[in-house]
């Protein structure tokens, strides 16, 4: 589970920070912010087939961004830690406003 960066290693953290560097990946974890979705919900938001957001969904988990329930037949996900990474979303969104990149 993604507490924060203390206790991770710079392999750990790159992993973290790799994982968030992909436009789509990027889409889903705004999305998880809102709350908890299932794959169908998170696959219309971000207009992706469900194969490509399966296969997002399961590298942000393998990095503790995000973790999932079973809900009868679906799966939904959920952030590990929605506050450290929404203050990670603002701090991106912040730089990217400030650069003029948004």
């Amino acid at each position: 589970m993604v507490a924060g960066m203390r206790g991770m290693d710079y392999k750990e953290m790159s992993g973290f920070f790799k994982a968030l560097g992909n436009v789509t990946r990027l889409k889903i974890v705004k999305e998880l912010a809102e709350g908890e979705k299932c794959v169908g919900a998170v696959e219309d938001c971000v207009h992706a087939s469900q194969a490509n957001i399966s296969q997002h969904l399961m590298i942000l988990k393998e990095q503790g961004i995000v973790d999932c329930r079973k809900k009868k037949n679906m799966r939904c996900y959920y952030l590990n830690n929605p506050e450290f990474i929404k203050n990670i979303l603002n701090l991106m969104e912040d730089e990217a406003h400030r650069s003029g990149t948004d």
